[in-house]
């Protein structure tokens, strides 16, 4: 495991926030009207019976919606009175302030339990406050909140602000263990290690604590850190998506930042690190193009767009491409401001120290100097996952092969990916707003979780299992094109031998499907576009796919009704179902 320590002779500091600088002006206009629109908008309340709600009928969302509409506002007003520092808005920060203090208990009620994968208890316990995502991300909100307008603030106000982050906070996170939090190396760990830890670095260091409780919350949280950086695959692959990768690799470069700034650069050698480039690097070969990109596990294609964090982790390691991207990001955000058009998807519009980067780094994004741009490399491959990814003028082809046992897992070891340009031809549906189901032993009813809904061959109506004993084996991946055998990912007996062959050549797409004793083959394939059929092709929109070898083809309508998922799709995708004997060969041409 890597050993990340500071030593304690270090004197630690509390941390210091820059002055705002300049900041363009439609980004400073939808501040103000965002904030003088929530100026009128009530208090949200609590109450018991909706946080009960959630064991009672699996709807996360009836909860979550004011939980962080509170938390949005609070930061909304924060950043606005930084900027124009008139007093304007400082007795509704006080007031966002005591309600969310007034709650009992800041755990999401999904994630309200002190045992991993367990049921949740339908009431926080005040006196032993479970330590989640979104307890630690209040506990930042409200210690930035302090540190950052401590001199406006009631001083009984930043008197019991200090003392509630310690209850809820700082105490627990030092005298507790929770799984995220690791244990030399023998619990998996994903996202929440990295998310909660640079939160609770965020906290610790905003506030004013003794050096040795400033050195007890960084031991502890390096030891979480180094346990997670072990456990990351070499190549920086993020196994939760692209989506995901937000909240895991670039949360890893948020604490380590935040490591840095309050020891003086004491683990700065992370950042020249051949990994460290890996794990940013990723995000750019997911990127598509525009808003799109590669959504493998719970991703939505549109997985968000970069911006501030992005950019400082390219800063710190020396990528162009990643500041530039950011940068790109950031002036595209700019512009539809400017013009009044929808934004791109942003899950994260509460996180104070990411919205205070926004409009810190704001006058260099819109305006430093854009580095050049570099092609992205034809053909990627990450063994960690087992994820290929091939481009050739404008298209692009991805290939999943792995196993069945990813952080936010779907059944869909062999599936595929493919785009021209930013036009979607072979789909991943993604994920559904989460409920008590996506979490459960019910994950795999969901359609979007299985085999049967990805770019898969099926038996009978039989798909792949998960877990880490459904896999693929004998793959072979290399520039030319990828090939596997995926019999192992589905349940024992289903199929003797099923091997997939994929291809890109010129504008085409080529794959081979072998099959050996099993019953009723039916490949599946998600397009956006509605096809038509003509004999063994279908066509869509500046694509066509021809079969040989098939015996049926059918279309299914999936209409796109959940909220989550309408932020990439249209109102419908479609299901083609190609049934064959034991080959098929079918050609994508673009």
């Amino acid at each position: 495991m890597n050993d990340f320590h500071v030593s304690n002779d270090i004197k630690l500091k509390r941390l210091e926030f820059e002055t705002l600088g300049d900041i363009p002006t439609a980004l400073e206009k939808k501040l103000f009207s965002d904030a003088e629109a929530m100026l009128e908008e009530p208090l949200d309340t609590l109450p018991l019976s909706l946080y009960k709600d959630f064991l009672r009928t699996g709807n996360r969302v009836n909860y979550e919606t004011p939980y962080f509409r509170k938390r949005q506002r609070l930061s909304t007003f924060v950043i606005a009175e930084l900027i124009e520092d008139k007093g304007r808005f400082m007795d509704r920060i006080e007031d966002e302030v005591w309600s969310i203090l007034g709650e009992p208990g800041w755990v999401m009620p999904a994630h309200n339990t002190y045992v991993r994968d367990t049921i949740q208890l339908p009431v926080p316990e005040v006196d032993r406050p479970v330590l989640d995502l979104f307890a630690m991300e209040s506990g930042e909100i409200v210690a930035l909140t302090l540190n950052l307008l401590e001199s406006k603030l009631t001083p009984s106000l930043v008197r019991t602000m200090a003392a509630e982050l310690r209850r809820r906070i700082i105490d627990p996170y030092l005298s507790s263990w929770f799984w995220w939090m690791g244990r030399d190396g023998k619990e998996r760990l994903n996202n929440w290690t990295v998310w909660c830890t640079q939160n609770v670095l965020l906290t610790a260091f905003a506030l004013s604590l003794t050096q040795d409780e400033y050195h007890a919350v960084l031991d502890k949280a390096l030891l979480s850190l180094s346990d997670w950086y072990s456990q990351y695959g070499d190549d920086g692959c993020c196994d939760e998506g692209a989506h995901y990768w937000h909240a895991a690799g670039l949360c890893f470069f948020g604490a380590v930042r935040v490591v840095n700034e309050v020891s003086g650069g004491a683990i700065s050698s992370l950042y020249k690190e051949d990994k460290m480039r890996n794990i940013a690097s990723y995000i750019l070969n997911m990127h598509i193009g525009g808003e799109w990109y590669i959504n493998f596990a719970d991703c939505s294609p549109k997985a968000g767009e970069l911006g501030a964090r992005e950019y400082l982790f390219g800063c710190a390691i020396g990528c162009d491409e990643l500041k530039r991207q950011a940068m790109l990001d950031f002036r595209y955000h700019v512009r539809i401001l400017e013009t009044g058009g929808k934004l791109p998807f942003d899950d994260n519009q509460y996180n104070l120290w990411y919205k205070w980067l926004k409009f810190r780094y704001a006058d260099t994004l819109m305006h430093g100097d854009l580095p050049a741009h570099s092609d992205p490399t034809p053909y990627v491959y990450y063994p960690s996952v087992g994820l290929s990814i091939y481009r050739k003028n404008d298209i692009l082809l991805a290939v999943k092969t792995g196993g069945n046992d990813d952080s936010h897992n779907h059944n869909d070891t062999g599936s595929v990916i493919l785009f021209k340009g930013e036009h979607p031809v072979l789909c991943d549906i993604g994920v559904e707003t989460y409920t008590q189901k996506t979490f459960s032993a019910e994950r795999y009813t969901l359609l979007p979780m299985q085999s049967l809904y990805h770019n898969l061959v099926n038996f009978d109506g039989i798909g792949q299992n998960a877990g880490k004993d459904y896999a693929a084996s004998e793959v072979e991946s290399g520039p030319d094109g990828i090939s596997m055998e995926l019999s192992g990912a589905y349940p024992k007996g289903t199929v003797s031998s099923y091997k997939r062959h994929v291809s890109l050549r010129g504008n085409n797409a080529e794959f081979c499907e072998c099959v050996k004793g099993g019953k009723n083959p039916v490949l599946s394939l998600i397009v956006m576009d509605k096809p038509a059929i003509d004999g063994e092709r279908i066509e869509g929109e500046g694509w066509s796919i021809s079969f040989e070898g098939a015996k049926d083809i059918n279309i299914e309508k999936l209409d796109i009704t959940d909220k989550r998922l309408r932020i990439a799709w249209p109102d419908a995708l479609y299901r083609v179902l190609v049934s064959f004997g034991d080959r098929l060969d079918w050609k994508v041409e673009l």
